[in-house]
C-alpha cells in the first residue's frame, strides 16, 4: 500500500485569509543544478571587526533595515510623538505597505546579506598572499581609512555584457587566467584538440542497432513487448528513484549554557553570514515567552532568523508536553493552553514596544517589533482569535495618546477583523466612539491627524464592510459625527451613509423610547415645520424644507392650506403665512391650481376645518394673482358641480361656496360677467352683493361721519361688526373703500401740510393733527380687525407711519407690536419699521407720547432680525432726553423725598415722575422706602386698571433703573406676601401693567403663585388665587386694553410664549381649578366658580392651545388628577363648539365618535379625551380590549395609516400593548398561511396592521419569554418547509412569490419589534437557534433573489440576532449550515464567523491500494492531515538528509536528487 497527499494545493485565497500559507519544502532533484561559479576573492576582515559591511559602532537595531519603506519614512521624521500619525498614513491602504514589506523583508534581508557582489581572483605573483599579512593588511586599510585617503581599486576583468548566463549563476565560458585552472595548462592534447569542460565520450557503437530490435517489433506483439519495456523501466526507476526513508526532522536540540555562551549565540544568530545549520546544533536553553521577543529586539535579529528561533523554540516546548506520557485530551490542551501563554507573551511585547514611544530610536524598536508581530501572525504561530479581540480590546480603551499606533496596528489586521461580523461591529463601534471624541471642540485642534486618519479608516470600512455598521443601538448617537465626516462631494460614501441610515432605522428597537422612535409621516414633518413659524418666520428657509421633505407637491399644497385653516391651530398669521409660503413655492415652479383645485373636490368633512380661513386664504392668492379666477370658473363648469346646489350654503361643498368669497377687484369684465351668470343659475340675484356693500359702507359712515371725504351720506344705524361675517368678496370691497378713502384723505391734506411745514407756520401740527383723529384710527383699525383683512391694515399703517404725529404714531406701533405675526408674514413689518424708525429725529408734540413711541419702537426693533444698531439707536436717544421731561432736577433724590412722599393723590405721580427722571443716583434705603410707597399706591387703586395704576407701574419702572438686583428682590417679596395675604383686589389689575411696563414677568408670577399653590395648608382660599389667575390669563389671551401708553401687547406676547416654552405653572394652576371642582371643604361659590371656569369656552381654548403645544402638558395633568376630575375637565376640549352632544353617549359610541373626528392637527387632543374616557373604567367592562377592536378595525381599514402609526404612539403604555397584541394577532392569523396569493384588500389590511404594531413597539416590555416568539419561529419554519419553495427552484414561473416573500417580511418586522425579548440574558437560546436557521435558509434561497428589498432585510436581522448568540450556540449553527451544505455563503461566514475551511480541512490524506485491481474494489479512503506550524523551518538539524523536512517527503512520492 503507497500513500498519497491529495490536495495539497491550497485553494485559492479569499476574503478569509489575509496571509498566505508558509512555502513547502521540496525534494533535491527538483531543484535546478547549478552551474559552477568562478572562484570569488574574499576580504576576510580582522577577528574583531563586524561581520557586515556596516559600522560596528552602529547599534544592532539600525543594520539591515534600508529596505524598508516605514522604517525609511521614520528616519526621515522628526522625533516628537506626533510623526506616529506618519507611520500610520503610509500605511493607512488597508495596512497594505506595511504586510508587504513585512512579507518582502526576509528576501530582502537574504538578498542583502548572501548574494554581495563578488571579486575576481588576484592576479598571481602582484599582491601577497592573505595568510601571514592579513593582520598588517587589515591595519594597512584601517590607517588609509583614517586618512581619509580612498584606496585605489585594481583593474578586475569583467565578463562582457552580451556574454550568456547561466541561471541564477555567472555567465558561461568565462574564466580569467589565475595559473591554476585546466585551461591555462597547455600540453599536446590542448594545443592541438583545445579545451574541453568535459572529456569525450567513446564512441563503442558502429553500427545502427535496427536490425538487432526490427526482429523483436515486426510481429503483432511488438509494441506491446515495447511497451513493457518502457514500463519496467519506469517501474526500475519509481523504485529506485524514490525517497523511501522516514522523515528525519527533529527541531534543534536545547542545552543549558553560561550568559556568556548565550549571548555569543544570539550574536551569531544576528550575524547574517553564519548559517543556520551551524547554529542548529543546540540551542540555549531558558529563551522562550517575552524573553525571547527581548532578546531579538535588542540584538536586532533578522527577522526571518528570529521566526526561526521562535519555531524552535516552540516545537520543543510542545514536544515537552508529549514526551509527558500522558495523550488524549491532556496534551492537545497543554498544547494549546501553551500556545496561549505564548500570545499573551506577544500581547505584553506589543504593548512594551508601544510604551517606547518618546524613548531613544523608538520608531526602529516600534517598526521591528511590529514586523515581526506580523510573521508570528501571517505564519499563524499565535492564537489569532485571542490575539484579534485583543487588538479591538485595547484600540476601544486606548487613550488619544497611544491611539495612533494601536490604528496602525488595526490597519494592519483589518482584513481579519473584517471577515467576521462581531469583529467588525466592534471595531466599528470603537472607531466610532475615538471619532466622536477626537471631534469634541477640546481635543479637535490637539489631535487633528489623528482625527484626520480615523476619519480615512472610517471611509475605507464604510465602503469595504458597511454590514459592521449595522448598530441600530447606537447609530442615533454616532449618525451626526458620521454625517459631519463625510465629503459632499464623495458620492459613493454618501450613498453608503445614507443606505446604512436607512437600514439601522429599520432595526431600531422601538421599545427604548416611545418620542424619538415612532416614525413621522411626510404630513407629519410637514406640520412640524408649518409649526415652527410660531418661533422661527424663517419663510424661504421653511418652504425649502417643506419641498424637501417629499415629490409629492399635491401633498405639501394641501397640507399647507389644512394648517392654515384647522380649528386645532390658532393664530391669525397662519392664512397669510400659507399664502406667503404657496408664492415661493410658486416662483419655484410649483404648481398650485391643480392642488388647489384637488383640495377643493375633496370631501369637505374634514375634522375641525374652518372655511372662512381656506376662502381667507384663497382670497389673498386671488388678490396676488397666484390663482386665476377664470380657470376656476372653467374648471367649476366643466365638473359640472353646480346642478343641484340651489340653496347655497356657507357649510356645502367648499368648491361651489368660493364662488361667493371670490375678491373682485381687478378681475376683467368677461369675468364678472361669467360669475354674474353662475350665481343667477344657483338663484342668487347680482343686486344682492351690491346691497350688502352698500349698507356696510353705511354703518362705517355713521361710525366716522367726519373722515371720508365727498361722501355725506349717513347710515342706517346698523352696526358694522354684523358685516364682519360677512363673504370675503363684501368685506374685501369695503376694505380697499376706507384704504382708497384714506390715501384720497392723505393725498388732499398731505399738501396743506407740507406747504405749511415749507413756509414755517406755526399752525403745521394743527394741519397735521386734521388728517386723522385717534378715535378715527381706532374706528378704523376695529373694523379691519373685524374682517381679519390685515393685508389692507398693513397698507394702512404704512401710509399713516409717513404722515401723522404724535400719539397716532405711538397707536402705528402699537398696532404692529400686537400683530406682530401678521405683518411679519405679510412682509410688511421690516418696512413699517424703517418707516417710524426715520420718523424718531422729528419733533412729536407730548413728551410722555414720545417716551411712549420709543418704547414701543425698542419693542418691535427686538422682535426683528438684523436691528442691532437701530436698537443701540433707541436706547440712546431714550437716555438722551429723558432729563428734558422734569421742569425740576432733585439730586440727590432723598433731598425733596419726603415732600413728594406727602403729596395728595392727584399730585404724587406726577411729583413723584419729576423727582424720578432728574435723579441721578439712588442709596438702597431710600430704593426700598419709595418702592414701599409706590405699592402701597398701586395696591389701593380702583379695580379695573385705570391711568393710575398705569402711572404706578411706570414709575416702578423709573425705579428699577436705580437698582436692578436690589428692586428684583424688593419685588419678588412683596409678591409672595402679597399672594400669600387676603386679596382685595384682582391680580389682572395690578399685575397687568407691572407686566406690560416689565416691572415684572409673567414667568415670575406663575412661577410663585404654582410654588404657593403646591404649600398645602398655606391659606384657606388657594383655589380663590387660582381662579383669579386663570382669570387674567384669560383676559389678556381676549386682547390688550386700548390706551395709547398701557403696552397690552406685551402681556399676551408673554403669555403666548409661556405656552409654547414653560407649561408647567398653568398646568399647576389648571390641576387646582379641577380639584375644586368637587372639593366639599371649599365654598359653595367658589366650587361654582370653578365649574364656570372649566366649562369656559376661553379655558377651553387654552387648553387647547397648551395641550397642541406641549404634548406633555396632558400627561403632566393626568398624573396629577383623579380619574373622575380628568373626565370632568378634559370633557369637550377637541370639539369646543360640541361639548355636550356626546355627553349622552355610552363609552363605545364616544370613543368612537371620537376616533371619526381624528386629524393629523388634533392627535393630542384626541389622545387627551380618550385618556379622559378611558379613566373611569368601572362601568365599562374589558375596555382596553373593546379600545383595541375599535383601533384595530379603524386603522386596518383606513387608507391613511400614518394616521393611526401617530396616535396610537401618542397612547399610553398599557392601552397601546392591548392594542398591539390585538394587531399581531389578526396578522399572523391573516399574513401566515399556505395561501399560495391574496386578495387586495387583505394586503391593504396587512399592510395597515404592520403599521400599527410598528407604532406600538415601545409596549414591549422586554420579558425572558413570549408566546408569539414562538409562533414567529413556526411560521418561519413552515415557510422554509413549504413545497413553494421547493417548486421555486425548479419552475419560477407557476408560483407566486409575492404572498412568500409578504409574509416573511411581516414576520421579521415582529422579531424586529421584539428583539428586546430575544436580547434578554435569559432568553431561550435553543429558539433563537431555530429563528437563525430558518433565516439563514431564507437568506440563501432563490426566491429571495430577484427580490429589492428583502435579501438586504434578512441579512441585517441575522446580523442583529446573531450579536445575542452563545458561543456554544454560534458553533451548533455553524455545524448545522455545514451539514444542510449551506455553509459556502459568503454572507453567513461573516455573520457566524467562521471561515471556508477550518484549520486545515483543506487538506487531506488519500489512502490507495497498491494495485489497480484492488484500488478498483476498495475505493479510495481519505483521513484529515493537520499540518504542524511550529515544525515547519529550515535547517533544522546541522546534517542535511534526503528526508531532512517535517513534512514527511514520502507523502508526496518526492525522488531523490541526482547530482
Amino acid at each position: 500500500m503507497t500513500s498519497n497527499l491529495a490536495g495539497i494545493e491550497p485553494p485559492l485565497p479569499t476574503g478569509n485569509r489575509s496571509f498566505p500559507l508558509p512555502p513547502t519544502r521540496i525534494a533535491s532533484h527538483d531543484l535546478q543544478q547549478t552551474p559552477r561559479s568562478w572562484p570569488r576573492q574574499t576580504l576576510n576582515p580582522p577577528p574583531n571587526a563586524p561581520a557586515s559591511s556596516q559600522d560596528a559602532s552602529e547599534p544592532a537595531f539600525k543594520r539591515q533595515k534600508t529596505g524598508h519603506p516605514v522604517t525609511n519614512l521614520i528616519r526621515k521624521t522628526g522625533g516628537t510623538l506626533r510623526s506616529v500619525s506618519d507611520i500610520s498614513s503610509t500605511t493607512s491602504n488597508k495596512g497594505a505597505l506595511l504586510i508587504n514589506s513585512a512579507h518582502s523583508l526576509p528576501e530582502k534581508e537574504g538578498a542583502e546579506k548572501e548574494q554581495k557582489p563578488s571579486l575576481f581572483p588576484i592576479r598571481p605573483g602582484q599582491f601577497p598572499q592573505l595568510g601571514g599579512c592579513q593582520q598588517g593588511r587589515a591595519l594597512a586599510i584601517e590607517r588609509a581609512t583614517a586618512r581619509d585617503v580612498v584606496p585605489i581599486k585594481p583593474y578586475v576583468p569583467e565578463p562582457p555584457s552580451f556574454a550568456p548566463r547561466f541561471h541564477n549563476a555567472g555567465p558561461a565560458d568565462f574564466f580569467p587566467w589565475t595559473g591554476r585552472h585546466a585551461e591555462d595548462v597547455l600540453n599536446k592534447l590542448t594545443t592541438e584538440q583545445g579545451f574541453y569542460d568535459r572529456s569525450p565520450v567513446s564512441q563503442n557503437e558502429s553500427h545502427t542497432a535496427r536490425p538487432s530490435v526490427w526482429s523483436s517489433l515486426k510481429h503483432k506483439s511488438g509494441l506491446q513487448i515495447l511497451s513493457s519495456l518502457f514500463v519496467s523501466a519506469l517501474d526500475q526507476r519509481q523504485i529506485h528513484g524514490t525517497i523511501t526513508t522516514n522523515s528525519t526532522f527533529k527541531p534543534p536540540p536545547r542545552v543549558t549554557l553560561t550568559d556568556t555562551k548565550r549571548e555569543a549565540w544570539l550574536r551569531d544568530l544576528a550575524n547574517a553570514s553564519i548559517p543556520l545549520r551551524r547554529l542548529s546544533r543546540t540551542i540555549p536553553h531558558g529563551i522562550r515567552g517575552k524573553i525571547l521577543l527581548d532578546h531579538c529586539l535588542s540584538k536586532d535579529i533578522p527577522t526571518s532568523r528570529a521566526i526561526w528561533l521562535a519555531k524552535c523554540v516552540g516545537a520543543n516546548e510542545i514536544r515537552a508536553f508529549k514526551r509527558k506520557g500522558t495523550g488524549g485530551v491532556f496534551t492537545v490542551g497543554g498544547e494549546a493552553k501553551w500556545i496561549k501563554d505564548w500570545t499573551a507573551n506577544v500581547e505584553q511585547f506589543l504593548e512594551s514596544i508601544i510604551g517606547l514611544c518618546g524613548s531613544a530610536d523608538w520608531r526602529s524598536k516600534i517598526n521591528y517589533g511590529l514586523r515581526l508581530i506580523t510573521h508570528l501572525y501571517s505564519e499563524h504561530l499565535l492564537d489569532q482569535d485571542h490575539y484579534i479581540d485583543w487588538l479591538i480590546a485595547s484600540f476601544r480603551n486606548s487613550d488619544l495618546d497611544a491611539l495612533p499606533m494601536w490604528l496602525l496596528v488595526m490597519q494592519i489586521h483589518q482584513l481579519d477583523v473584517l471577515q467576521h461580523r462581531q469583529r467588525g461591529r466592534r471595531l466599528a463601534e470603537a472607531l466610532l466612539r475615538h471619532i466622536n471624541k477626537v471631534s469634541l471642540p477640546v481635543n479637535h485642534e490637539v489631535y487633528d491627524t489623528v482625527f484626520t486618519q480615523l476619519v480615512k479608516l472610517l471611509k475605507t470600512l464604510m465602503l469595504s464592510a458597511p454590514a459592521c455598521f449595522i448598530l441600530p443601538a447606537c447609530w442615533s448617537k454616532y449618525e451626526d459625527v458620521i454625517k459631519s465626516c463625510l465629503d459632499e462631494k464623495e458620492h459613493h460614501l454618501q450613498s453608503s451613509f445614507d443606505s446604512l441610515s436607512k437600514r439601522n432605522w429599520r432595526l431600531r428597537n422601538r421599545s427604548l423610547n416611545q418620542s424619538s422612535q415612532a416614525t413621522k409621516s411626510h404630513r407629519q414633518t410637514i406640520i412640524v415645520y408649518l409649526d415652527s413659524l410660531c418661533d422661527d418666520q424663517n419663510y424661504g428657509k421653511i418652504a425649502g424644507a417643506c419641498l424637501r421633505v417629499t415629490s409629492d407637491y399635491d401633498l405639501v399644497v394641501r397640507t399647507c392650506i389644512e394648517w392654515s385653516s384647522s380649528v386645532y391651530r390658532h393664530g391669525r398669521f397662519r392664512a397669510y403665512a400659507a399664502a406667503r409660503l404657496l408664492r415661493i413655492w410658486k416662483r419655484k415652479g410649483v404648481d398650485l391650481q391643480g392642488p388647489i383645485f384637488n383640495f377643493l373636490a375633496a370631501n369637505s368633512d374634514l375634522p375641525g376645518l374652518q372655511k372662512r380661513d381656506v376662502y381667507r386664504l384663497l382670497a389673498e392668492l386671488i388678490r396676488s394673482q397666484h390663482l386665476s379666477v377664470g380657470k376656476y370658473l372653467q374648471w367649476l363648469i366643466a365638473r359640472g358641480t353646480l346642478d343641484g346646489h340651489h340653496k347655497p350654503n356657507s357649510d356645502g361643498p367648499c368648491d361651489v361656496y368660493l364662488l361667493f368669497e371670490l375678491p373682485l377687484q381687478g378681475l376683467p369684465s368677461h369675468v364678472l360677467n361669467l360669475r354674474s351668470m353662475l350665481l343667477t343659475t344657483l338663484g342668487v340675484p347680482a343686486e344682492r352683493e351690491s346691497d350688502m356693500i352698500a349698507a356696510a359702507k353705511a354703518s362705517i359712515l355713521s361710525e366716522i361721519p367726519d373722515f371720508f371725504l365727498g361722501d355725506a351720506s349717513s347710515g342706517s344705524g346698523a352696526g358694522y361688526r354684523e358685516f364682519a361675517l360677512s363673504s370675503q368678496t363684501v368685506k374685501s370691497a369695503v376694505a380697499l373703500w376706507i384704504r382708497q378713502n384714506l390715501f384720497s384723505r392723505l393725498k388732499i391734506y398731505g399738501k396743506t401740510y407740507s406747504a405749511s411745514k415749507d413756509n414755517k407756520q406755526p399752525n403745521s401740527d394743527k394741519v397735521a393733527s386734521c388728517l386723522i383723529a385717534l378715535q378715527q384710527f381706532h374706528t378704523i383699525r376695529r373694523i379691519l380687525e373685524d374682517f381679519e383683512d390685515f393685508a389692507i391694515l398693513a397698507d394702512v399703517l404704512n401710509m399713516l407711519s409717513d404722515e401723522v404725529q404724535g400719539p397716532i404714531l405711538t397707536a402705528v406701533t402699537d398696532t404692529v407690536n400686537q400683530y406682530f405675526d401678521v405683518f411679519n408674514a405679510i412682509g410688511a413689518a421690516d418696512d413699517i419699521f424703517r418707516r417710524l424708525y426715520h420718523r424718531v429725529e422729528e419733533p412729536h408734540g407730548p413728551e410722555v407720547i414720545e417716551k411712549a413711541l420709543l418704547e414701543s419702537l425698542i419693542d418691535l426693533a427686538c422682535r426683528l432680525s438684523n436691528t442691532a444698531q437701530e436698537i443701540q439707536r433707541l436706547r440712546s436717544d431714550m437716555l438722551a432726553f429723558m432729563p428734558r421731561l422734569s421742569a425740576v432736577a432733585f439730586s440727590p433724590i432723598s433731598d425733596n423725598m419726603v415732600d413728594a412722599m406727602q403729596s395728595a393723590e392727584p399730585t404724587f405721580a406726577d411729583e413723584m415722575d419729576q423727582m424720578l427722571a432728574g435723579g441721578t443716583s439712588m442709596d438702597k434705603q431710600t430704593l426700598t422706602r419709595l418702592f414701599g410707597t409706590i405699592i402701597g399706591h398701586l395696591e389701593t387703586s380702583s379695580e379695573e386698571p385705570s391711568q393710575f395704576g398705569i402711572r404706578f407701574s411706570q414709575l416702578l419702572a423709573q425705579l428699577r433703573r436705580f437698582g436692578p438686583e436690589t428692586f428684583d428682590a424688593l419685588l419678588k417679596d412683596w409678591l409672595q406676601k402679597w399672594l400669600h395675604s387676603d386679596l382685595q383686589v384682582k391680580p389682572g389689575v395690578i399685575l397687568s401693567p407691572m407686566i406690560c411696563f416689565k416691572v415684572v414677568s409673567l414667568k415670575v408670577v406663575l412661577d410663585s403663585t404654582a410654588h404657593l399653590l403646591s404649600l398645602k395648608g398655606h391659606r384657606n382660599d388657594r383655589a380663590t388665587l387660582a381662579l383669579e389667575m386663570l382669570d387674567m390669563m384669560t383676559t389678556a389671551s381676549s386682547g390688550p386694553m386700548l390706551i395709547v401708553d398701557y403696552r397690552g401687547y406685551r402681556l399676551l406676547d408673554q403669555l403666548r410664549r409661556l405656552v409654547r416654552m414653560s407649561s408647567a405653572s398653568i398646568t399647576a394652576l389648571l390641576c387646582v381649578v379641577v380639584e375644586t371642582c368637587k372639593a366639599t371643604e371649599a365654598p359653595m361659590r367658589t366650587r361654582s366658580w370653578a365649574r364656570a371656569r372649566v366649562e369656559d369656552l376661553a379655558v377651553r381654548k387654552l387648553i387647547q392651545t397648551l395641550v397642541l403645544q406641549q404634548p406633555s402638558a396632558p400627561r403632566e395633568v393626568a398624573s396629577a388628577l383623579p380619574n373622575t376630575d380628568l373626565q370632568k375637565a378634559f370633557r369637550g376640549v377637541l370639539d369646543l363648539d360640541q361639548q355636550d352632544k356626546s355627553s349622552h353617549l355610552d363609552r363605545r359610541n364616544r370613543v368612537s365618535r371620537l376616533l371619526n373626528s381624528t386629524s393629523y392637527f388634533n392627535v393630542p387632543l384626541v389622545q387627551l379625551e380618550l385618556r379622559a374616557i378611558l379613566s373611569d373604567t368601572g362601568s365599562w367592562e374589558n375596555a382596553e380590549d373593546s379600545l383595541s377592536d375599535i383601533f384595530v378595525e379603524r386603522a386596518s381599514a383606513s387608507r391613511d395609516v400614518g394616521l393611526w402609526t401617530y396616535l396610537v404612539s401618542e397612547l399610553p403604555v398599557t392601552q397601546a400593548a392591548s392594542v398591539r397584541e390585538k394587531a399581531e394577532t389578526e396578522i399572523i392569523c391573516l399574513g401566515v398561511t399556505d395561501k399560495t396569493s391574496m386578495r387586495t384588500g387583505d394586503k391593504t389590511r396587512l399592510d395597515g396592521l404592520t403599521a400599527i404594531i410598528e407604532a406600538a413597539g415601545f409596549s414591549v416590555s422586554g420579558a425572558e419569554t413570549s408566546p408569539l416568539l414562538d409562533q414567529i419561529t413556526d411560521g418561519l419554519a413552515m415557510i422554509c418547509s413549504s413545497s413553494q419553495l421547493d417548486k421555486y427552484q425548479h419552475d419560477h414561473r407557476d408560483i407566486n412569490s409575492d404572498h412568500v416573500c409578504q409574509s416573511i417580511d411581516i414576520l421579521i418586522s415582529l422579531l424586529i419589534i421584539h428583539q428586546s425579548t430575544i436580547q434578554h440574558p435569559r432568553f431561550s437560546q435553543s429558539a433563537l437557534f431555530q429563528v437563525l436557521i430558518s433565516l439563514s435558509r431564507l437568506l440563501i434561497h432563490p426566491i429571495l433573489a430577484f427580490h429589492p428589498t428583502l435579501p438586504s432585510y434578512v441579512f441585517d436581522t441575522l446580523a442583529l440576532l446573531s450579536d445575542s448568540l452563545s458561543d456554544d450556540t454560534r458553533t451548533r449553527c455553524i455545524g448545522t449550515l455545514r451539514d444542510h451544505h449551506h455553509s459556502q455563503d459568503p454572507r453567513l461566514r461573516f455573520i457566524f464567523g467562521y471561515l471556508e475551511t477550518v484549520n486545515n480541512e483543506w487538506l487531506q490524506l488519500v489512502t490507495t491500494s497498491s494495485t489497480m485491481t484492488e484500488a478498483k474494489s476498495e475505493g479510495v479512503t481519505m483521513q484529515p492531515y493537520s499540518l504542524r506550524r511550529w515544525e515547519m523551518m529550515q535547517d533544522a538539524t546541522p546534517v542535511s538528509t534526503e528526508n531532512d523536512t517535517s513534512l514527511s517527503l514520502t507523502l508526496f512520492g518526492a525522488r531523490k536528487s541526482i547530482l
